[in-house]
């Protein structure tokens, strides 16, 4: 029996499973942040010494009879000279394991498409696409810093949006909405002057927390509020900027499928029903992801070993 590792390293968590050849998996950890941004390169060593010894211990499958490991961690790759020395502290962990490093990207989409070439749009907090076409060729299109105007149709994005449209309404810019009591109810706040002090002061801008605002938006739009639908609609738009760029890029042959991961992709059908319809304008459609991106490492890992099912349109 072989048995493989897959490692999905997330800005804010990092899953580990071991599987056997058959596709059973044997042991399943959580850990912290990955990226080596927060954690440091000795953080990386440390993180993955604990998962391997976690997962190894639940199994009862020793590291030297793993046959492989595929880690995608997030930030590998972005900043070329940095390279090297994450490579160098997943290795002291790793010894005795055969491994390939990559970044989380790209077993999102190994577990998005079950392995098949296609196009995957990760839309959390932030958002990057990836794709690979029949010959392997890859291509990655966003993942710009937030301060730079990316991260186009994320959480962020989104929550961003609908606190400048709350703005537009209390001006009169815009026509007012569900969207503008929904906005100070949720901040708990009585004028709206205190949304400035509550959002730019009290939270001092914090990422995390604008992007924690975006359900209100999928709320809203859901119940066919107008301006929540037209930021969903924009959203699907960005999303979908990321899958033709990608596309253009690459030589895909019939068909293409591109799916989603991340929080985003729970908004609801206003957003994946545009998403599919832009989509299919330029030879694509949207589908649900077969698997989730750790499932995804652990395909990698297993080379074509190891499969899952892709849903039928």
């Amino acid at each position: 029996m072989k048995y493989y590792l897959g490692v999905d390293g997330g800005g804010t968590k990092t899953e580990f499973l071991l599987g056997d050849e058959n596709g059973s998996i044997l042991a399943k950890y959580t850990g912290g942040s990955c990226h080596y941004l927060q954690i440091g390169y000795e953080g990386i060593t440390d993180l993955i010494a604990a998962g391997l010894h976690e997962i190894c211990t639940e199994s009862g499958v020793s590291r030297n009879r793993i046959s492989g490991a595929f880690l995608g961690l997030a930030g590998y790759g972005d900043i070329a000279s940095h390279a090297k020395a994450i490579e160098e502290a997943v290795a002291k962990s790793m010894k005795y394991i055969p491994f390939s490093l990559g970044n989380d990207c790209e077993n999102a989409l190994a577990g998005a498409l079950g392995g098949r070439s296609g196009i995957n749009i990760i839309a959390g907090t932030g958002s990057v696409g990836f794709g690979r076409d029949d010959s392997g060729r890859t291509c990655r299109c966003g993942g710009w810093h937030y301060a730079l105007g990316g991260d186009e149709g994320s959480a962020y994005w989104i929550g961003w949006s609908l606190l400048k449209e709350f703005s537009r309404q209390r001006d009169g810019r815009s026509p007012e909405t569900e969207l503008r009591n929904t906005i100070k109810n949720h901040l708990n706040v009585d004028s709206d002057d205190e949304v400035v002090n509550r959002v730019a002061v009290e939270w001092n801008l914090d990422r995390e927390k604008i992007a924690a605002l975006s359900p209100l938006c999928s709320e809203l739009a859901g119940k066919g509020d107008p301006a929540a639908v037209k930021i969903m609609k924009d959203c699907a738009r960005e999303l979908a900027d990321y899958a033709e760029a990608i596309y253009r890029k690459l030589d895909f042959t019939g068909e293409t499928p591109v799916s989603g991961t991340g929080g985003v992709f729970s908004s609801g059908k206003v957003l994946t029903d545009e998403l599919d319809r832009l989509l299919r304008k330029k030879g694509m459609y949207y589908t649900a992801p077969a698997a989730d991106p750790a499932t995804g490492a652990l395909i990698l890992a297993g080379k074509g070993n190891i499969t899952v099912s892709f849903p039928d349109r």
